[in-house]
């Protein structure tokens, strides 16, 4: 008797990763997957449409069913008992050859992506010449989907190969800028973040203006491979400036202080100096601040 599976798919206002992050935690096996704008696309079997509504339940997430269709997940019967014989040896030969992996393929639009995407895998703990079964497909997906201009990713196991298909909205791609993160002050990187390409520093490190941060390049195994680069950093930077008043006061340092959000954004803290001047005071006001920059993560 043939076995049929019911296969769903499943529309969600949410990102990618955290949808696939909620339903990696409730062991929901998830297919297809596609980014369009706000809305996250994805099939999944059946019998987990009932968990996956309780997942999404706020009314923010507007989750729905578009449509399913039916899986045949076994062939005809075979009748004669020396074909299904010889069917179940081929069979037991298949399976123990079929749970490894031994070449990972990129393709689709977003092939030019190969380097970034295997670099992806080989940071789930995966490579060539490993068992399938250890590979966190959905936790890969979700990391594919952020990358630049990536609207559509779905990672399937064909025999020994897996198959990795990248599909890139164009529009998107040709605003993406192919260039190296760059500081634009001096002062210490406190965090440094590539999704895409190569960390030129590490966290606490100096900085002048003009230092590279982030490289676009990526290194796949030994060799480097150009990519486009994608991430931020924040750099602590320190200022100054001076506020006359006419006296020493509360108001007057507040307002002194005040001044510093003119300055930059993200001040940290202030400290002050206070010297006299034949029209009132001075007051010489020190901040550090936390510049914050990035590239290709619009």
């Amino acid at each position: 008797m043939c076995r049929l599976t019911d296969i769903s798919r499943v529309t969600v206002i949410s990102t990618a990763e955290a949808a696939l992050k909620k339903l990696k935690n409730a062991n929901v096996g998830v297919y297809n997957c596609k980014k369009d704008g706000a809305r996250f696309i994805f099939s999944i079997k059946d019998k987990d449409v009932k968990k996956v509504f309780a997942i999404f339940s706020k009314p923010c997430y507007n989750i729905s069913v578009t449509g399913s269709r039916r899986k045949n997940l076994l062939s005809r019967a075979v009748t004669r008992a020396g074909l299904i014989a010889g069917a179940a040896a081929f069979v037991c030969i298949a399976a123990i050859s079929n749970a490894f992996i031994f070449r990972i393929e990129v393709s689709g639009s977003g092939s030019y992506l190969s380097a970034d995407v295997k670099r992806i895998i080989y940071e789930q703990g995966f490579s060539e010449f490993k068992a399938y079964r250890g590979f966190d497909a959905p936790a890969a997906q979700g990391k594919i989907l952020a990358l630049p201009s990536v609207t559509f990713c779905n990672i399937e196991k064909h025999g020994s190969v897996l198959k990795i298909d990248v599909q890139v909205d164009e529009e998107l791609n040709d605003t993406a800028r192919r260039a190296n993160l760059v500081a634009d002050r001096g002062g210490v990187v406190k965090k440094i973040v590539a999704v895409c390409g190569t960390a030129a520093v590490a966290e606490n490190t100096t900085v002048k203006s003009g230092d590279t941060l982030i490289y676009a390049y990526t290194l796949v195994g030994e060799e480097r491979a150009e990519c486009i680069a994608v991430g931020y950093a924040e750099i602590e930077c320190r200022g100054s400036y001076e506020y006359t008043a006419p006296a020493e006061s509360d108001a007057a340092l507040k307002a002194a202080y005040s001044k510093a959000n003119l300055y930059a954004d993200g001040i940290i803290n202030r400290t002050h100096t206070v010297s006299n001047t034949e029209d009132g005071v001075v007051y010489n006001i020190e901040f550090t601040y936390l510049q914050k920059l990035s590239i290709n993560m619009e």
